[in-house]
């Protein structure tokens, strides 16, 4: 990618008026560690990695205008990781929770990073590569579900941020072109015996299915107690994947958990008599 196209690419993600190329040019200077193969490449200090990111994101839009993503929630992961636990990152994308979980946990842990969308996996594993973590990481091809089997994904191609094994009815992606693929499914039970992790943590971002990752994970919840940060959006999106936030509230009550709320999509989900650490 040459200069000029970069500096196209990010007038188009900016929005930005030839008056203002100082801000463009700042972004430039400050924001990215390196341009390679087409790819973006960005320092993300609260995540403690640098990572590519595809140029139609929108992730990469808000890195670009805030300088940040989710410090608030990266945050709360380095307090509640326990380092002598494995950790899941179901929805990892192109692996922002993924990375900074593979700083946090001692040498002998794991992270199972679960993606189902081929563009995200391809910078996904570039990501664990840059970041010298691709040792630490099992990387599961597919869907965390609640039964075993082929399912279907339902993506906007270069946004894999909103990929669902739902119905997309997110705003961000109204009136896109959606592509379905056919991807593995697995319950997180599953995978858990199936690699021999001890989880002591898990972030779950699948864009509505939450509660269907949930009930494939029911009998992690009570074998190993993890802390879940998870999101749970505005009730059409919850439909659309056929739970309600209700549903959710009364799995993890079931299993003994107590539902804190972040902000307005994200909670975490915490063992009864585990002390409190959120700000």
């Amino acid at each position: 990618m040459t200069v000029t196209t970069l500096h196209s690419l990010l007038d188009d993600l900016l929005h930005l008026r030839p008056w203002q190329a100082r801000l463009r040019n700042y972004v430039i200077r400050d924001s990215f560690s390196a341009v390679e193969g087409g790819g973006l490449v960005v320092r993300v200090p609260e995540f403690q990695g640098s990572f590519e990111i595809g140029g139609r994101s929108d992730i990469l839009r808000r890195l670009l205008v805030y300088k940040c993503y989710e410090p608030e929630l990266a945050a709360l992961v380095t307090q509640y990781v326990d380092p002598t636990l494995d950790v899941i990152d179901v929805g990892a994308n192109v692996g922002f929770y993924t990375v900074l979980a593979a700083r946090l946990v001692s040498s002998k842990r794991r992270i199972l990073s679960i993606e189902p969308t081929p563009e995200a996996l391809k910078l996904l594993r570039n990501n664990l590569q840059r970041n010298n973590q691709q040792s630490r990481v099992i990387v599961y091809e597919g869907a965390a579900t609640s039964t075993r089997g082929p399912i279907i994904i339902n993506m906007v191609d270069g946004r894999e941020e909103y990929s669902s094994t739902a119905r997309l009815v997110h705003p961000a992606v109204s009136g896109a072109t959606t592509i379905q693929i056919e991807v593995n499914g697995t319950p997180i039970d599953d995978l858990v015996t199936q690699f021999g992790l001890r989880p002591g943590f898990i972030k779950i971002d699948t864009e509505g299915t939450e509660h269907d990752v949930l009930l494939g994970s029911e009998t992690t919840l009570t074998a190993f107690r993890p802390v879940v940060m998870f999101e749970c959006f505005s009730d059409n999106i919850l439909a659309a994947a056929g739970s309600t936030p209700r549903d959710t509230r009364a799995l993890f009550h079931k299993h003994g958990y107590q539902i804190v709320t972040i902000d307005d999509n994200n909670y975490m989900a915490i063992p009864k008599k585990t002390t409190l650490r959120i700000p």
